[in-house]
């Protein structure tokens, strides 16, 4: 009994050892079926920005593949902008308010990213439609927060005015240059006549280099 009980202790080992030795193999798909492909997660906050293009009706913002992602025209309510505009740069916007001091200009609340600011006129006595300023931007940066931002025909912030001059159509009013009007047709102004919602590049006190990209600006001002 002692040989028989000592026998069957060393067969149990050697079954041990042979499984410790010998991990079980990874299962095989069972004949006919389609493996799995592992998604990749999405992301929460779409397509990545990486230019905000002016022009003399709104903005846009447009990512990596050049498709526009969200576009804010001038009399849009400026609440969806704001959102977008806190995706892109990745952070809130810091408020303040300009005082229009009662003169042609409405008060503005202003939403800033760093050298990004878009300012929404508030207290008008008038639609937002039929207001020449309902929103603005003022840019003073060819790059904020790591996204390019430049005028429809190209030139920014940092741009020399040798090549603004060249762009067509212009309106060229001291060291202001205006492009990408909404109706070139209306471009050159005659005072007295229609306007057009411009963007205006203005350039140092020298005239050589653009310091800030802001719109919407009229073609020309009737006051």
């Amino acid at each position: 009994m002692r040989m028989l009980r000592l026998t069957l202790i060393a067969l149990t080992a050697v079954a041990l050892a042979g499984c410790s030795a010998n991990p079980l193999a990874p299962a095989s798909p069972s004949p006919g079926a389609s493996p799995v492909e592992s998604s990749s997660t999405p992301d929460p906050t779409g397509p990545e920005t990486v230019e905000i293009i002016v022009d003399g009706s709104g903005f846009s913002l447009v990512d990596a593949d050049g498709a526009t992602t969200f576009t804010h025209l001038w009399p849009d309510e400026v609440a969806p902008a704001v959102a977008a505009l806190a995706e892109a740069f990745g952070a809130d916007p810091v408020m303040s308010l300009r005082d229009g001091s009662g003169g042609h200009y409405a008060d503005f609340d202003l939403y800033t990213w760093g050298d990004f600011t878009l300012g929404d006129a508030v207290g008008l006595e008038k639609s937002r439609d039929d207001y020449f300023l309902p929103s603005l931007v003022e840019v003073t940066a060819p790059e904020v927060e790591g996204i390019a931002v430049r005028s429809a025909s190209g030139p920014t912030v940092g741009s020399p005015v040798a090549e603004v001059a060249l762009v067509t159509p212009l309106v060229h009013d001291g060291t202001d240059y205006r492009v990408d009007p909404v109706d070139p047709s209306l471009v050159p102004p005659t005072p007295g006549g229609e306007t057009t919602d411009m963007v205006t590049l203005r350039a140092d006190g020298s005239d050589t280099t653009i310091i800030m990209l802001t719109a919407p600006t009229l073609s020309y001002l009737p006051f």
